[in-house]
């Protein structure tokens, strides 16, 4: 082989299998068919996981040689539904509580304290309108909150003023 020939070689793609086992994901949750909330829940925290592990290795100059990079959460789900479904629903979930033990249990006896509603099967929609109704809620809260301050520091000012005066 000669000096050209070696220097055109080119990385090859990882295997799924080869990749798993590098980054740790648990074969149990790489099943593209199940579609419930709780399993989509813990694929997606897996991938952060795997995301955080893969970028570290990469960083550090261990990803191997041979391999092309990769896109990790495509071990799990398509790009598409990672960033239409994934991402809008679960990157800011831990800031509702009994949603996140909802979806880390099995959720079943907490549907009506948690949803408002009991149904067979909640989907990516039924999730994305109670992130919503939870923003709006809080929208609503920060608005009030500063309207009162508003009146608090009229009332102040008011209250200086009229001393002043005296």
């Amino acid at each position: 082989m000669d000096s050209s020939a070696a220097g055109e070689l080119k990385s090859l793609p990882i295997s799924k299998k080869e990749l798993k086992a590098l980054l740790q994901i648990d074969e149990g949750l790489t099943d593209m068919t199940n579609k419930s909330l709780h399993y989509a829940y813990s694929k997606y925290k897996a991938v952060i996981t795997a995301i955080k592990l893969y970028d570290q290795i990469v960083l550090e100059g261990r990803w191997p040689n041979q391999y092309q990079k990769v896109t990790v959460t495509e071990i799990s789900v398509s790009k598409t539904v990672w960033s239409a479904q994934y991402v809008p629903c679960f990157q800011n979930i831990a800031d509702h509580e009994n949603m996140v033990e909802w979806l880390e249990g099995s959720g079943s006896d907490m549907d009506e304290e948690v949803w408002g509603f009991k149904k067979a099967t909640y989907q990516y929609s039924d999730l994305k309108e109670w992130l919503d109704k939870r923003q709006k809620q809080r929208q609503k809260q920060k608005q009030m909150e500063k309207k009162m301050e508003e009146k608090a520091s009229k009332k102040k000012t008011k209250d200086k003023v009229g001393k002043r005066k005296k």
